[in-house]
């Protein structure tokens, strides 16, 4: 896989932490920001991730997001707003309950959320991420038993930012 991309020394170690992580029975959530200067392989890396997980027919396990629908479309994503249903969010960030059970579907099964072009993404956004992931974590409690994290910051799902 690291072949096909030509991933340099730093892409290859931050595919190898999120593809060894995902190997693990019950990982704890992993963390992480890819930064550089643009052109500097970051989604590079999320593609690579997204031929792995394809690979181990486990592509349900992530979700791909980012904040416009334009850089959304380039990678085959979802708008932050629509993955997270950000706008059908109530004033205290409590998701409204007929969307309860859509988001139990849309989220099922998924340990990894990648955001690309997370530099779009400014600190109010950053916090409604978090509380979503955190609805989301208590909504998955239930059914999800792989879903055991909620007591951490965003949520369930791994994050590579």
């Amino acid at each position: 896989m690291i072949g096909k991309y030509t991933l340099n020394v730093k892409q290859q170690r931050a595919f190898q932490i999120i593809a060894e992580h995902s190997l693990q029975p019950k990982p704890k959530p992993l963390r992480m920001f890819l930064n550089g200067p643009g052109g500097t392989g970051k989604s590079t890396v999320i593609n690579a991730l997204c031929d792995f997980f394809d690979s181990h027919n486990q592509s349900w396990w992530f979700r791909l997001a980012s904040y416009t629908g334009v850089v959304a479309k380039n990678v085959s994503g979802l708008t932050l707003h629509s993955a997270l249903m950000l706008h059908r969010r109530g004033r205290c960030g409590a998701v409204q309950s007929v969307t309860s059970r859509d988001l139990v579907s849309m989220w099922q099964g998924v340990d990894y959320l990648f955001i690309d072009k997370v530099s779009m993404v400014g600190s109010k956004m950053l916090v409604q991420i978090s509380e979503a992931l955190f609805t989301f974590a208590s909504l998955l409690e239930v059914t999800q038993p792989r879903n055991m994290y909620r007591e951490n910051y965003y949520g369930s799902p791994s994050m590579s930012l």
